[in-house]
């Protein structure tokens, strides 16, 4: 994935995680006020309720007045204009909030006239049932001028709980919604992590590879200069020395060379200049028998060229490159004895290039991986075939730059086939 599209993942994924949890969080304290008000509101019925039942039943006049009075945000205060007895107080409001669907903790006083004090009931359950006859509720009339003489003080101590309860469901989905949010925001974090690593890492190989730059061109005039200096005049071994430091040189020098290639495809630096070109000619340059001898094996090519529209569009020095590469990659990854199979063909405007070698083949799970950058093939322990696993990288490469298909069939001892689809002109 390219630095741009990285930042605008990362970017995009903050501000939705944030939306999220906004949404979330707006979501929550809407429903709670919602259940919050509804509450409040059969709270007040209820209550309402019990004064007029007790009114009745004692016989009293109603007043025409709110007789329900909230001081705090769990105590009332309910005028019931007459006397009435704790039993009675107790049973109306039992009922009241059983019909009224009130399942809430809570504790009730009366108003003694005689000695102008509240008198604690008890505390009772969600129920109905004494939990404790013990408690003081002076608090919840401490601030509150009180002109009526009969009235009795519930404090709903149990109503926070109560909604808590209610929204238990909705709480145990926001918090499984939290636990993906953190998940999604770890790994935004260690994508942003890894882009910092990775952008370290760039820079690194840049710079490694462009410092080695000097040092081999100083090595190789030195053995240029050596190896065409008079020969009478400097020792055989040292001439043989020099030509190995030379060969040595250039291959550190195209590994060097590939590194940087990587670095600049990477980064979308890699100029594509396109031209008409004869695929079959390029493919006898390259597959020619001056490219493909070795001294340590046997290889025998086979062409068989027969696409008719054979012309296509395409930058020639990074299409040799391809072919060189693949070429190289048929004759390291074999053993003494090695065919290379080429085959074109048309079909609906397009030709059909395949590249197959009797190598040493590829397993069948590490088909996607061999054209990651910096991959190679697991070997154990032996590590003969030198390279930085950059070959394949730059083939994909150049292919997605230039808009070809590019597919691999291999099988381990079997060999591999590249199969390139490719538009003609």
């Amino acid at each position: 994935m390219r630095v741009k599209q990285i930042r605008l993942t990362i970017i995009l994924g903050t501000i939705s995680l944030l939306g999220i949890i906004i949404i979330q969080i707006y979501w929550l304290f809407t429903v709670w006020n919602s259940n919050q008000s509804k509450l409040n509101e059969q709270i007040w019925q209820a209550l309402k309720q019990v004064a007029a039942e007790t009114n009745a039943y004692n016989n009293c006049q109603t007043s025409y007045q709110n007789p329900v009075i909230q001081t705090t945000e769990s105590c009332y205060v309910v005028d019931v204009s007459c006397t009435y007895s704790n039993a009675t107080l107790k049973h109306l409001i039992t009922k009241s909030f059983f019909e009224n669907e009130i399942n809430i903790e809570y504790e009730l006083a009366n108003h003694n006239c005689e000695t102008n004090t509240l008198e604690y009931i008890g505390k009772f359950s969600e129920t109905g049932h004494l939990i404790t006859e013990t408690g003081d509720l002076e608090s919840c009339v401490s601030d509150l001028n009180i002109d009526v003489p009969y009235f009795f003080c519930i404090n709903l101590s149990g109503k926070t709980y109560y909604l808590f309860k209610q929204m238990r469901l909705w709480l145990i989905l926001s918090l499984f919604l939290l636990i993906i949010v953190s998940f999604f925001a770890y790994a935004i974090y260690n994508s942003y992590r890894q882009k910092q690593l990775n952008e370290l890492q760039k820079d690194f190989i840049n710079n490694m590879t462009h410092e080695f730059k000097t040092p081999i061109s100083s090595i190789g005039i030195a053995c240029n200069v050596l190896l065409n200096s008079n020969k009478d005049q400097i020792p055989e071994r040292f001439l043989n020395y020099a030509s190995i430091i030379k060969q040595e040189n250039e291959r550190l020098n195209s590994q060097v060379e590939n590194v940087l290639k990587a670095a600049r495809i990477e980064k979308t630096k890699t100029i594509i200049e396109k031209e008409k070109i004869d695929i079959h000619n390029l493919i006898n340059e390259v597959f020619s028998e001056e490219n493909s001898n070795r001294p340590d094996k046997n290889i025998v090519i086979h062409k068989e060229l027969s696409a008719e529209h054979k012309n296509i569009l395409a930058d020639k020095l990074h299409i040799n490159n391809i072919l060189l590469n693949l070429l190289d990659n048929a004759i390291k990854y074999s053993h003494n004895e090695l065919s290379i199979y080429i085959n074109t063909y048309n079909r609906s405007n397009k030709i059909y290039l395949s590249i197959t070698d009797t190598g040493i083949g590829i397993e069948k799970k590490y088909h996607k991986k061999v054209f990651d950058k910096f991959f190679r093939v697991p070997t154990g322990d032996i590590h003969n075939i030198k390279g930085f696993g950059l070959g394949l990288f730059y083939v994909k490469e150049i292919c997605r730059l230039h808009g070809w298909k590019i597919e691999l069939q291999s099988e381990q001892g079997k060999g591999s086939t590249f199969n390139f689809i490719i538009d003609t002109v």
